[in-house]
């Protein structure tokens, strides 16, 4: 999908640079410059730039890195402004920082339009002395999203993938998966391979089974044993139904977990969580009271995960 405007999850933290950043799109603010850490909308934002300018040039303006620009590697049609990403790297050496600030001593000189973006966790000294004529710059910062900036961050994300998604696993993913924007688009865009529709609790665990591989870094997240957890919460409820067989057939056909991972958590060899599966599918279907058994587990597993 086109990277518009619209496609920018508007936060406390983002709102004056993506202001900043329409009002070059616009020709209000001809240099510009936002610093943000790595992964939290920079490159998004210069896309939608690119984009708004493609409607008022009739032709995209490319986005470059900094050293590319420097290396003569992009070509950049000098009557249209100026797209530059990981301005950071040229910072980094004293001839390519020269060689970057007095291209842009042009540009400012004979009023050429520049935005350029910087990886870093906040605006410091160096960006200001980098840049010619800092008066006529509008700089600002993208910081890196709170908790609750997260969850509607995922939302954005989801809406404009194609994805309905429930708000517990938008509160999951938000919450509990570690690394960046970049991170938490890859996840989305996992889900959408697998489907478009993660909105019930059925459909939340198998999602966080699908994305159980993004949570490896984080060693306060297993699923595998939040499972077990919510069935030892609700087993009394149901003391017909076998937790051996229930529990794996929970895991391996509703959160498609390996059975690898299932057999080493419950301490039985992988063939044995096949033959346990099975067994409770075909109860499953020959016992129609044991789905208002599944039901209940999966939903309590569902309510859990936020909040464990």
């Amino acid at each position: 999908m086109e990277r518009r405007f619209g496609t920018l999850a508007e936060l406390p933290s983002n709102v004056e640079a993506i202001d900043a950043a329409l009002q070059f799109a616009t020709g209000s603010s001809p240099f510009v410059a936002v610093v943000g850490p790595s992964g939290w909308g920079k490159t998004h934002l210069l896309e939608c730039v690119s984009y708004r300018l493609s409607q008022e040039y009739g032709y995209r303006p490319p986005i470059i890195s900094a050293v590319d620009w420097l290396n003569g590697q992009a070509t950049v049609d000098p009557k249209l402004p100026l797209l530059v990403d990981d301005a950071q790297d040229a910072v980094l050496r004293t001839r390519s920082k020269v060689q970057l600030k007095l291209a842009l001593e042009r540009r400012v000189r004979t009023g050429r339009p520049a935005m350029l973006a910087f990886t870093s966790d906040k605006l410091t000294r160096q960006h200001l002395s980098f840049l010619p004529n800092v008066r006529e710059w509008a700089l600002h910062e993208i910081a890196t999203p709170k908790a609750d900036e997260r969850v509607f961050v995922v939302e954005q994300m989801a809406k404009f993938e194609g994805l309905q998604i429930s708000r517990y696993i938008a509160r999951v993913l938000a919450s509990r998966m570690r690394g960046n924007g970049n991170t938490l688009h890859g996840a989305i865009n996992r889900l959408r391979t697998y489907g478009r529709s993660w909105i019930t609790p059925s459909e939340v665990l198998e999602a966080c089974g699908i994305l159980d591989p993004f949570f490896a870094d984080n060693p306060d997240w297993d699923l595998k044993e939040k499972i077990q957890q919510a069935w030892n919460r609700i087993a009394s409820t149901f003391p017909n139904v076998e937790g051996a067989k229930i529990v794996p057939y929970v895991m391996s056909f509703e959160a498609r977990l390996s059975e690898a991972d299932i057999a080493r958590h419950c301490q039985i060899e992988p063939s044995q969580v096949h033959d346990r599966s099975l067994a409770f599918k075909k109860q499953l279907n020959s016992k129609p009271e044991l789905q208002s058994c599944l039901n209940h587990f999966v939903e309590t597993i569902a309510e859990s995960l936020q909040s464990n």
